[in-house]
């Protein structure tokens, strides 16, 4: 009898301790700015998978939350159908032409950033500024997607139009 109130003690002592730890939630801050338009950049999604070119994850900065069901939807894919990151940046893009949010997308690679969009300004004004325009620095990728994105400097469209990013990001990944 004792034995069952030790256990008993002991069990409830470790719910109460894993209960009040705070649960690590993603963070993400910083700015997308598109001439004029500024996004504050407040939560994101990252999204590791293996491809045909290698272990990726894709990653979703934005100003509001990503719509998961939507999400998981458009992303559903057939048995055996490899996955490729414009799956993922599909999905997303297809929620900011919806006006669900704006933001920046990206895909890292085995060798660094591959790929980048920024969402800004709706239907036919989402483009890429080409990888070279950026400095990532990813400090982990596994369990948590921890770093930054920054553009090296503003970068001229032309017609007095210059885009920043400037975020810092830790999200959860998940695996697909």
């Amino acid at each position: 009898m004792i034995y069952g109130r030790s256990m008993m003690v002991v069990c409830v002592g470790l719910m109460t301790a894993t209960m009040s730890l705070p649960a690590q939630g993603d963070k993400v801050q910083g700015t997308v700015t598109v001439g004029p338009a500024k996004v504050v950049l407040a939560g994101g999604m990252a999204v590791a998978y293996k491809a045909p070119n290698g272990q990726l994850i894709s990653v979703v900065l934005s100003d509001r939350p990503v719509d998961a069901k939507s999400f998981a939807e458009d992303t559903r894919t057939g048995a055996g159908e490899p996955l490729v990151s414009g799956l993922f940046e599909g999905a997303w893009k297809s929620q900011h032409f919806a006006k669900k949010f704006s933001g920046v997308t990206f895909t890292i690679g085995p060798k660094g950033l591959m790929g980048e969009e920024i969402l800004v300004g709706g239907r036919n004004n989402t483009f890429s500024l080409g990888d070279s325009e950026y400095a990532l620095d990813v400090k982990s990728r596994s369990p948590r997607l921890t770093g930054t994105l920054k553009t090296k400097a503003p970068v001229d469209l032309g017609g007095g139009r210059t885009v920043a990013v400037d975020a810092t990001f830790d999200l959860a990944v998940a695996a697909r």
